[in-house]
This record gives C-alpha cells, sequence and structure tokens, in this order.
C-alpha cells in the first residue's frame, strides 16, 4: 500500500509540472501576438501613408524616428524569440524508463525518487520560465514604446 502522503506529493509535483507547462504555452502565445502586432502596426503605418517619406507630399517623416523604430522591431523580434527559442532540459514528468528500472522495489521509495526528481525539475523549468517571462514583459514594454514613438514623431512632423 502506498503512504498517502508521498502519493499527495507525487500527484502535486505532477500538477506543477503541467501548470508549468501550460505557462510556458501562453507566454509562447502571447510573444507571438505580440510580433503580429508589430507586423501589422508598421505594415499599418507604411500602407496608409503615415509615414510620409516624400517631402512633396507634405512633412516627412523624421529619419531619427525611422531608426528608433526599427530598433524597436528589432528588439521585439529577439525578445519574442528568447520565448519562443526551444527549451532544452524542460521537465515534463518523471521517466517511465527510470520508474520501470524500478520494478520490484518498494513503491514508496520508487515514488520518492520521481517525486523528488520531479521538485528538481520544477526548479529547473521555473528558472527558465522565468527569463522567458522576463523576455516577454520587456518586449511588451518596447512594444508600447515603438508604439509612443510612432505617434510622437507623426506629431512632430505635422508641426
Amino acid at each position: 500500500m502506498t503512504d498517502a502522503v508521498v502519493r499527495l506529493a507525487y500527484d502535486e509535483a505532477r500538477t506543477a509540472l503541467r501548470e508549468q507547462d501550460a505557462t510556458l504555452a501562453n507566454v509562447r502565445n502571447r510573444a507571438t501576438a505580440l510580433l503580429a502586432a508589430t507586423a501589422v502596426g508598421t505594415s499599418f503605418a507604411a500602407t496608409v501613408g503615415l509615414l510620409n517619406v516624400d517631402p512633396r507630399r507634405g512633412p516627412v517623416f523624421p529619419a531619427w524616428a525611422g531608426w528608433l523604430l526599427l530598433s524597436c522591431v528589432v528588439v521585439v523580434g529577439a525578445g519574442v524569440m528568447v520565448v519562443l527559442w526551444p527549451t532544452r532540459g524542460w521537465l515534463f514528468g518523471p521517466s517511465a524508463r527510470k520508474i520501470l528500472d524500478c520494478a520490484g522495489q518498494d513503491c514508496d521509495e520508487v515514488l520518492t525518487a520521481a517525486t523528488q526528481a520531479m521538485v528538481a525539475g520544477i526548479a529547473s523549468n521555473d528558472r527558465r520560465l522565468r527569463r522567458r517571462m522576463t523576455a516577454y514583459r520587456v518586449t511588451v514594454v518596447v512594444l508600447m514604446t515603438q508604439v509612443a514613438l510612432l505617434v510622437l514623431a507623426m506629431v512632430l512632423a505635422r508641426g
């Protein structure tokens, strides 16, 4: 008979790993949306003529703003890449092979060892997840900066 506390710890560790995986997927989805928003915003501004570069057609979009906006697009792209890059060493759950290698041993000992491995994996996953979440947050700030720069440059160009 399996000790209830050992089983509870095992189940909670499995749940925590699933939640981490869901959080990573969520951050990746949101990062992809940021990249799409950057592309759409840049394309829209250029297409509808917000970014005038022809002096015969009125106030010209400042060159400094163009370079800053390009820098923002590059930083957003890099931030999204950090979030989306494959995650080496991500632990999804206990190794079925290692559990099978323990066939014949006491079930509580096997569950305890698997739980300890998952707890270590949770800590490792958490470090990787925090880095990606930080990159996502920075990317959000850069996107907001990009929008503010675009509006500021258009206002300044129009006088």
